[in-house]
């Protein structure tokens, strides 16, 4: 849902795509470009929080009908899939995608473990059009196995998995896992220090949710109760605002739309999202009118009643504050 403020205006090159493989040489396989030609729309990162320890997000769309190919060791990935699908394998394992209902436009993650002990050719396929979110973790089998102390219980779990080629566990990320993958894709801008730091934070808190499925079970989909509850009170949630125009959105009216207390609403969207509900309520509302300003070229007095402002100052102003442009600077 959230995404980079410069997300919209923000393209990638040939070029840099194929920086950002660092020690992973990319092939590219087609189509014919040349290395400063546009190849993405939207945002990409990297960053290496540790030795054997790296995290690659995106939220970009794809503007050709992109394939490329490359080699990549022995690792454990963990993957959260967010929106949008492509083909992408390694070896003979295809990644798991993200699938996508009709009657709730609602887009179901998915989140993966997969293990390589030896080289495999990684092939990513998209179409163009393409938009896809994702946040993935490579890690080392020796960043792993320096994790774990003398007679750690889950040690066995973990070696067993890391040591079978291919081995590959997938499940319905939680909530929780959901809203930090969401973060990650839309850190704010700080020092380098800070954005270290506030992605670091997040990156292990996916892994705590990787290694708990890993070591509960290794073998079926592991969707629990609650997890399944909180998305479908998300999918109320979004469901609720996007159908609202014309007024500002109360935390109160969204609570009794959302069936919680007010409280146990803000305890829920500071769990998920770290943002209290008025702020989680105006960003959500904002991202919409940015949307219908972009790809529905309506007005900006149009947008203002999409994001629920009676005075499109008001709304102008608070559109900056939000994206760091104006709306006239994304018609």
């Amino acid at each position: 849902m959230f995404v980079p403020t410069d997300l919209h205006r923000h393209y990638i090159t040939k070029e840099e795509l194929m920086d950002q493989a660092n020690e992973r040489p990319v092939r590219w396989l087609g189509p014919s470009l040349s290395t400063d030609d546009e190849v993405l729309r939207g945002a990409i990162g990297f960053l290496k929080v540790d030795n054997g320890l790296s995290v690659h997000y995106s939220n970009a769309e794809d503007l050709h009908d992109l394939k490329i190919e490359s080699e990549c060791g022995p690792r454990i990935s963990v993957s959260v899939f967010l929106e949008g699908e492509v083909y992408a394998s390694v070896g003979r394992y295809r990644i798991p995608m993200p699938t996508y209902d009709d009657k709730s436009h609602h887009w179901s993650p998915v989140m993966t473990v997969f293990a390589q002990t030896g080289t495999e050719t990684f092939v990513r396929q998209a179409r163009r059009g393409t938009r896809l979110k994702k946040v993935t973790l490579s890690i080392s089998h020796e960043w792993l196995f320096s994790q774990f102390g003398p007679g750690d219980p889950s040690f066995v779990a973990f070696k067993d998995f890391a040591e079978e080629h291919l081995a590959n566990l997938s499940w319905i990320p939680s909530t929780h896992a959901i809203g930090l993958a969401e973060q990650i894709i839309a850190a704010p801008r700080k020092s380098s220090f800070q954005h270290r730091l506030y992605i670091t934070a997040r990156v292990y808190g996916l892994l705590e949710e990787a290694f708990q499925h890993l070591t509960e079970n290794r073998t079926q989909v592991a969707v629990g109760a609650p997890a399944s509850q909180d998305r479908q009170k998300l999918l109320a949630i979004e469901t609720y605002l996007s159908k609202q125009r014309g007024h500002w959105v109360t935390a109160d009216a969204l609570s009794k739309a959302a069936g919680m207390s007010t409280n146990t609403l803000q305890r829920f969207l500071t769990r998920t999202y770290g943002l209290s509900t008025s702020r989680f309520i105006r960003r959500f509302m904002l991202e919409r009118s940015r949307e219908a300003l972009e790809r529905d070229a309506v007005t900006i007095s149009e947008a203002a009643y999409i994001a629920g402002y009676s005075s499109p100052a008001n709304f102008s102003t608070a559109f900056k504050r939000e994206f760091g442009l104006s709306p006239k600077k994304v018609t």
